[in-house]
């Protein structure tokens, strides 16, 4: 059975292609790389929400953050230049973590790749310890993505 989301529900959205190096010797995309590519999702997802990157990959916002868990589920293999749009959203905010969900979509077969669900701690830059999700930046992620759940203690 093919697996169906609601892509209404992810405000981000990212078209590319998959290039050469990304490919593995059983001619598909390699499990590795779409960790990856939910960081590019993740990366973009800032930038549409007008927050710019430095060169150093650093954000404009001085906000720092680690990813803690990864996942993803495997559902169509993607080959070379098959054309992907990568949908990512905002599922939930917690006080110093959040989760985001992304789900791949296959452009050249018409069917969704995978899902990826990652979760992701705010870290102040000089202990590099949790800290609390300023509320400013929960403001701005409801204004762009709001389906997100906030669940602070």
């Amino acid at each position: 059975m093919q697996k169906q989301f609601d892509i209404k529900l992810f405000p981000a959205v990212l078209k590319f292609r998959v290039r050469s190096y990304e490919i593995d010797f059983q001619n598909v995309v390699n499990n590795a790389v779409y960790f990856n590519y939910f960081e590019m999702g993740r990366i973009d997802y800032r930038k549409q929400m007008g927050v710019k990157m430095y060169p150093n990959g650093s954000f404009s916002d001085g906000l720092l953050f680690f990813v803690v868990k990864n996942s993803c589920e495997y559902y169509e293999p993607c080959s070379i230049d098959d054309e992907i749009t990568l949908y990512t959203r905002i599922a939930f905010i917690k006080n110093s973590s959040f989760g985001f969900e992304q789900v791949l979509f296959n452009n050249s077969s018409g069917k969704f790749a995978a899902f990826g669900s990652d979760v992701i701690v705010n870290v102040d830059y000089k202990t590099r310890q949790r800290a609390v999700i300023p509320e400013g930046l929960i403001d701005e992620i409801k204004k762009f993505d709001s389906n997100v759940k906030i669940t602070r203690g």
